[in-house]
């Protein structure tokens, strides 16, 4: 900016300086060459009274002494000419039997003009100014030649081109600073402004001129006050909707017309496995590849409405998901015809799916073990209604199975409503310092008639460790179904109970030797009503309901759970449980 300001003022500076000082020059060249005139021609008709009283006498001793004597008071060189052009009197040193017809001047003042003519004197090589006079001396023409160097002339030309130079450099000088004064604030604003445009909005320029640019800087600065604060206002927003959004559960996607991406939510980059880290601008399909959903976003665009629809989203990492997907045109409030692009909600409904197709299977199976006795209870009713109560040993025979399906529906009755208890529940009550020895001898007491009814071998071994704050009955109810469930499962061999504080935990494991579980099934063993061996698990008369019950029990106290199995081999439980609140040794 200086730079431009600097050279507009050079070039308005040198084109008024050298108007100026052309013209000054000549002006003051024609001013100097007709003063001289003047003082010559009104010293030449002095001198010509003079010589015309000297010149009647016809003595030329006097006559060469005024000539030179006049010449040297007037600074100037003097010649007297005849009609001839012959020198009759001269004070130039030099111009002795020289003939001076010829000269131009002299040729002028013969003819009765007055010549004033420049031209350079080949003796002295310089510019010279020669003006001759015509007059008339004892009736003879005769010409007074008045020569004078342009010495003088020369040194005024000389001075005032240095003092226009001098001028002129002083100029240059002020424009220098008088362009820096003017664009160092302009600089200043054109710097500011780029860095208000790069996103620094809180620059402001101090303001020490009051003129235009004063002003201008001054609106400046309010502008980027304002603009700080616009620009805050709306950072403060994105950043609240940003939060609110992702902080939704549901996956958000909004895009505009060409399916550019406008917003995207943390949940979407899960939901999809989105690798990158900044997904604004890319286009839709890019991280969706879904041909469902790609179809109902087409459908939802070309038709102009809202969608709701329910899709399966595959994928190879975590599952395959089961989404409501809700897309919605984006319209302008004033025009509902200009669709701006299109909002899609994700809503993961996976574990809500499950959770149903669990209870409508938990339903049915609790159905059908309620309607397995039920019906045999009503079969052998009526069969004794028919007569067979009157034949003593098979209406025994007729009570005992009708006793033993009423025992297994009690137990399926009291399994279903334990469980519900426990799922209803974040915490156990009536909780307090128990001895787990205590507990496993009391278990053990229980389960040996069971065990040794079979002929298996029941082993329990207990190490000493801190009493732990539970729900006696629920700790008594998760070791009576762990170890019941090893029991029925195991026709030979042994049942094995080990219990141990390790670390911060008391470490359970049931070990038997019995039938075993596939590996595919390991996963399932804790579901309602899941049987490994359907027909088996009937036979050993269990309700489907104990490990889940364990599972839900184990939850309540932060416990994990390990099952290691081989099929023909046997099956080892491992829960481990946390000493989570405070202990103390009894």
């Amino acid at each position: 900016m200086q730079r431009k300001v600097f050279c507009s003022y050079i070039f308005v500076i040198c084109f008024i300086v050298g108007l100026i000082g052309f013209y000054s020059i000549k002006i003051s060249y024609d001013y100097y060459i007709q003063e001289f005139q003047s003082h010559i021609l009104k010293e030449g008709n002095i001198i010509s009274k003079h010589l015309n009283v000297i010149y009647s006498t016809k003595n030329f001793m006097e006559l060469n002494n005024f000539i030179k004597q006049t010449a040297n008071d007037l600074d100037v060189d003097i010649t007297m000419i005849d009609k001839n052009g012959n020198i009759i009197s001269t004070s130039e040193t030099n111009l002795h039997n020289v003939n001076l017809k010829n000269m131009p001047e002299v040729q002028g003042a013969l003819r009765g003009e007055i010549l004033k003519i420049i031209r350079k004197n080949e003796v002295y090589n310089k510019n010279y100014f020669y003006i001759a006079i015509p007059t008339t001396l004892n009736s003879e023409r005769i010409v007074l030649r008045f020569c004078v160097p342009l010495l003088k002339l020369n040194e005024l030309m000389t001075n005032m081109i240095i003092n226009v130079t001098v001028s002129t450099i002083f100029a240059f000088i002020c424009a220098y600073y008088l362009s820096k004064k003017i664009s160092e604030p302009l600089d200043t604003l054109i710097n500011t402004a780029m860095k208000v445009s790069q996103g620094k909005y809180n620059k402001n320029i101090s303001v020490t001129i009051n003129d235009q640019i004063g002003f201008l800087t001054e609106t400046f600065n309010m502008m980027s006050i304002k603009l700080n604060t616009t620009i805050n206002a709306l950072e403060t927003e994105n950043k609240k909707m940003e939060a609110i959004v992702n902080s939704m559960i549901n996956g958000v996607i909004a895009i505009d017309k060409k399916n550019k991406i406008l917003m995207i939510n943390s949940q979407c980059y899960e939901l999809f496995d989105i690798k990158n880290t900044y997904c604004k601008g890319l286009d839709f399909y890019e991280i969706c590849d879904n041909k469902d959903i790609q179809m109902l976003l087409e459908t939802s665009i070309s038709e102009k409405r809202n969608i709701v629809e329910i899709v399966i989203l595959k994928s190879n990492f975590n599952g395959d998901k089961i989404l409501r997907i809700y897309i919605n045109p984006i319209f302008t409030t004033k025009n509902q015809n200009n669709s701006l692009g299109t909002l899609l909600v994700f809503q993961d409904v996976t574990q809500i799916k499950k959770l149903e197709e669990m209870r409508s299977n938990f339903i049915s199976n609790v159905t059908h073990e309620l309607k397995t006795p039920l019906t045999s209870i009503m079969g052998f009713t009526d069969t004794l209604r028919s007569g067979a109560i009157n034949n003593q040993d098979m209406a025994i025979h007729f009570l005992e199975i009708i006793d033993i399906e009423t025992h297994r529906l009690y137990r399926l009755i009291q399994d279903i409503l334990s469980l519900s208890e426990i799922e209803t529940r974040k915490e156990d009550t009536n909780m307090q310092y128990e001895s787990i020895e205590k507990i496993l001898t009391y278990v053990e007491g229980l389960l040996r008639p069971q065990a040794e009814e079979k002929g298996l071998k029941l082993t329990i071994e207990c190490e000493a460790m801190p009493f732990y704050f539970c729900n006696k009955d629920k700790i008594s109810q998760m070791f009576i179904n762990l170890i019941e469930n090893a029991i029925k499962y195991t026709e030979k061999g042994s049942v094995m109970v080990f219990c141990k504080f390790q670390g911060e935990y008391f470490v359970l494991q049931v070990k038997d030797t019995g039938i075993g579980i596939a590996e595919e099934s390991i996963d399932r063993i804790f579901e309602r009503f899941y049987r490994v061996d359907k027909s088996r698990s009937r036979k050993a008369g269990g309700t489907g309901l104990g490990l889940s019950i364990v599972k839900h029990i184990m939850m309540l106290y932060n416990g994990k759970v390990k099952v290691e199995s081989k099929e023909g081999e046997g099956t080892t439980f491992t829960i481990s449980m946390p000493y989570e609140r405070e202990t103390k040794n009894k």
